[in-house]
């Protein structure tokens, strides 16, 4: 079962976390759009309190489809923003916009993809993992905030929350890590028919900001914005600025 925490009214807004997160990170984000619309806060499956299932994505795809309403906004962050995708893809009646941040049809560099991370990086992550998964992630978190002018603080505010929400399991977090470096969308950006938008920090250390253009040429139709001096949680690092363009895209009045 997923577990899903709801505020406000209206059209429905589906919130998704990146990888070794849980819902509780769209802390600002949520109670800003509730005054809007209905927020679906949801924890991806083993992360917060949401029970682990098979990383394959047509088991989430499922879940989400038996879960979530329909015609909804759908918000996505890092990994969340790879399974709003697809869900966009595969699941249209469910996505009526698309707002992806931080976030890649593929993280994993090749050969024609060079804007992403390299593969001797991530096998070395995940046989950190194994050895020491918290320590990794909280490595993992300060990478995220590099290069941000308020990494320090930013960092403090994510420990915090991992802290009080708690860790994923091992197994939570080596499932959905091999599910985001193993999926690659790019062959599927076209059929993507809904009003998307991609938000990118310029000194993002996860996604490279040069991913924009290359992605932008599989996905004409899709809007970049960059975010300039932010990393790669600009929601939380730039909230103010971040929101300027969450509500020009959304038409929020």
């Amino acid at each position: 079962m997923l577990h899903i925490s709801k505020q406000g009214q209206g059209q429905p807004v589906v919130l998704l976390h990146g990888w070794g997160f849980n819902h509780s990170i769209w802390y600002q984000v949520a109670p800003y759009l509730a005054q809007h619309y209905q927020v679906w806060q949801v924890d991806l499956p083993g992360h917060g309190q949401s029970d682990l299932c098979d990383y394959e994505l047509d088991v989430l795809l499922a879940q989400f489809a038996e879960t979530l309403p329909k015609n909804a906004i759908w918000i996505g962050w890092s990994l969340g923003g790879l399974l709003s995708m697809a869900m966009a893809r595969w699941q249209p009646d469910y996505v009526n916009k698309l707002f992806l941040i931080g976030s890649s049809p593929c993280f994993e560099q090749k050969a024609d993809w060079p804007h992403a991370m390299q593969t001797e990086v991530l096998q070395q992550f995940g046989r950190n993992l194994q050895a020491d998964s918290i320590g990794t992630l909280k490595r993992f978190l300060a990478l995220q905030v590099k290069n941000s002018p308020e990494a320090r603080q930013n960092l403090r505010a994510l420990h915090q929350l991992m802290e009080t929400a708690g860790y994923p399991t091992l197994e939570a977090l080596q499932s959905s890590l091999d599910f985001l470096f193993k999926t690659d969308l790019r062959a599927e950006l076209n059929q993507i028919q809904v009003p998307s938008l991609l938000c990118l920090g310029t000194h993002d250390a996860l996604v490279p900001i040069k991913m924009a253009e290359s992605c932008q040429v599989l996905w004409p139709d899709l809007e970049i914005v960059k975010m300039r001096s932010a990393a790669h949680i600009p929601f939380l690092s730039h909230f103010d600025e971040f929101c300027t363009v969450m509500d020009d895209f959304l038409q929020i009045k």
